[in-house]
């Protein structure tokens, strides 16, 4: 007998058990403080140094989390 009735509830239990839902939390986790960490150290940087890798501070964010698609 369960007692889970709500499907988003059950969802990690349906594709692969409890191991894969917390494994995709802590890929989560793992991926946000990546990113904090990676717009950190671009904001730590110089105008020069950003200049010479290419990128404006405006465009840090969008550079960390989506790359350089389209240059």
């Amino acid at each position: 007998m369960t007692y889970m009735t709500s499907s988003a509830a059950s969802a990690p239990l349906a594709s692969g058990g409890i191991a894969a839902g917390f494994a995709g939390i802590l890929g989560a986790i793992s991926n946000h403080f990546r990113v904090r960490r990676s717009m950190n150290e671009l904001r730590a940087l110089s105008p020069e140094s950003l200049r010479d890798i290419g990128i404006e501070r405006s465009e840090i964010e969008r550079v960390v989390q989506f790359g350089r698609v389209g240059y």
